[in-house]
């Protein structure tokens, strides 16, 4: 429902857009090539991005950065938050929030759509109670789960479509293909690092364990950063007695030639103390790492995670979808700080001298970290903050989705846009890591690319679903259209329009990037929201 210049609000009925329908068969999960699913028939203006320099994040509980030399790749500086006051709202006064009105829950389709929840007897044979736990193994497709009806396996062809899409023959209505697909098993950062290149082979089974044996009792404090904010995290730090599996070297390779510069054997003290400052970095330098990764591209990143922070700090966002959006923006800097190299900064080098990486080296000019301290720092980020985050998430995500409502539409939309970007921003760091170290092939993890690739499919297809067939950011959507699918108050309109504009405006361009397969393009995904007939791509 819309509400415009005050007038009352105007509903409208979606009885002209039928439930989404299978077409053809499929084939398995997690395979992608071939599928589609078929339907009938910005630039960000000052209103949003002029916002990025006109909002800095303000109040009480705000602290001055302390001072680590210049900022590198030249980001902005800006004020960070304290752990306690991102609790109460996130990141407050950072992106503003909107006053007066009551709760508008944003939402996608009209409770009377879907039918009504039965409860369900006890099974009345043994087939029944068969094929239904083989429908739990393999899974339920999209359209099933959706309307929450049974999914009935073909007994021909169990991987195939099954029964209850192929009843489905309206050729007037918007197919959607029999897919498997379940939000929870979208994988959105990588195991760990690339086999063959691992910098220990302690805390396999990812059991961030302290180390035991140490070579001094002398305790050391360092400062490291990736370079995304102004403040870098303090770690405690000790010499340890190398055992074997442990790399006590960093390499790289400069044409085609490898190179390596030993690096002395330190490594983290005491991994929870680790944890907990990982966990306030992320929570006080979101707003910074933004700006830092994307203020220099297209407007319409920056804006939309603008908007996703203004809507997690807005008072009248429903609390689940507040939570949504803080674990989403949380996940993707946590996963930003594994893809990229962290060094050391301040005073305090272990020793190295600031010229130990040649010119050659990626990392020249800068401190590098002691292999078996990185492998901890990735150990906590993937295994400790990661995972979790991931978990709580995508069940938050899919439980939303799933839920069907018109008034979840607006942040459902931010967290998928966020989190196909982050599909992006991984395949670009895969990429660039086997240019570094002098892989033949385009990525140092192909398997983990294709399952990326995959999550990326799997976020879009519930996103088409649940538009209905109603496309907000095409020219054609009027705004009765837009009062269907959700719920918008005039901001988050203006907002629509705003991106609207800026998909007409780059939509050719858009285009030639998904023809390329240039998934290491940030708009190679994100640019999949705004197509009309869209359809699963085949991994690059």
């Amino acid at each position: 429902m819309l509400e415009s210049n005050g007038t009352a609000r105007a509903t409208t009925s979606m009885s002209a857009y039928p439930a989404l329908q299978a077409s053809r068969p499929t084939i398995v999960q997690p395979t992608t090539r071939g599928e589609s699913m078929l339907y009938p028939d910005f630039s960000f203006t000052q209103d949003y991005a002029g916002q990025l320099q006109q909002n800095p994040p303000t109040g009480s509980h705000v602290t001055n950065p302390q001072s680590c030399g210049p900022p590198p790749y030249g980001i902005l500086r800006a004020p960070t938050f304290s752990g306690a006051a991102y609790q109460d709202s996130f990141s407050q006064g950072a992106v503003g929030t909107e006053s007066g009105g009551q709760t508008q829950s944003l939402g996608i389709v009209l409770t009377n759509q879907r039918p009504p929840q039965a409860k369900r007897g006890p099974f009345k044979t043994d087939d029944e109670r068969q094929a239904t736990a083989e429908t739990r193994k393999i899974g339920s497709c999209i359209r099933c789960r959706m309307q929450r009806i049974r999914c009935q396996i073909n007994p021909e062809n169990k991987l195939g479509p099954c029964l209850t899409c192929q009843k489905v023959s309206n050729a007037k209505i918007w197919r959607l293909p029999c897919l498997r697909y379940k939000i929870t098993d979208v994988r959105l950062f990588k195991p760990g690092q690339v086999k063959g290149h691992e910098w220990t082979r302690r805390w396999r089974e990812g059991v961030p364990d302290d180390i035991a044996h140490w070579a001094s009792l002398e305790t050391r404090m360092v400062m490291v950063t990736e370079g995304y904010t102004n403040r870098p995290v303090e770690l405690q730090v000790r010499q340890f007695v190398p055992q074997e599996g442990d790399a006590l070297a960093r390499s790289w390779v400069h044409e085609g030639k490898k190179k390596s510069v030993d690096i002395p054997p330190y490594a983290i003290v005491n991994l929870e103390e680790a944890k907990t400052a990982y966990d306030e970095y992320i929570k006080r330098g979101i707003w910074e790492c933004c700006q830092a990764l994307l203020s220099h591209k297209e407007k319409i990143l920056l804006g939309t995670y603008l908007a996703a922070m203004k809507h997690a700090a807005d008072p009248r966002t429903p609390q689940k979808e507040k939570e949504l959006l803080k674990k989403a923006l949380q996940l993707w800097m946590a996963i930003r700080l594994t893809t990229k190299s962290t060094v050391i900064v301040g005073e305090e080098t272990l020793g190295m001298p600031r010229d130990i990486m040649d010119e050659t080296s990626p990392l020249r000019g800068q401190i590098p970290l002691p292999p078996v301290m990185g492998a901890q720092i990735e150990l906590v980020l993937i295994h400790q903050i990661q995972a979790g985050l991931r978990r709580e998430m995508l069940e938050n995500l899919q439980t939303m989705t799933q839920a069907n409502k018109q008034q979840t539409w607006f942040t459902t939309y931010l967290v998928t846009f966020i989190l196909l970007h982050n599909v992006s921003l991984l395949c670009q760091h895969d990429a660039g890591y086997a240019r570094k170290h002098g892989f033949k092939s385009r990525f140092a993890r192909e398997d983990m690319v294709a399952e990326y690739q995959l999550g990326a499919n799997i976020l879009l297809a519930y996103f088409h679903y649940c538009n209905k067939g109603i496309y907000p950011f095409s020219p054609e959507c009027r705004e009765q259209d837009l009062s269907t699918l959700a719920e918008l108050d005039k901001r988050k309109i203006k907002f629509v329009l705003v991106t609207r504009k800026a998909v007409e405006e780059h939509k050719k361009h858009w285009a030639k990037i998904r023809q390329s397969g240039d998934c290491e393009n940030d708009f190679y995904y994100i640019s999949q929201l705004y197509e009309q007939n869209w359809q699963p791509q085949a991994s690059v």
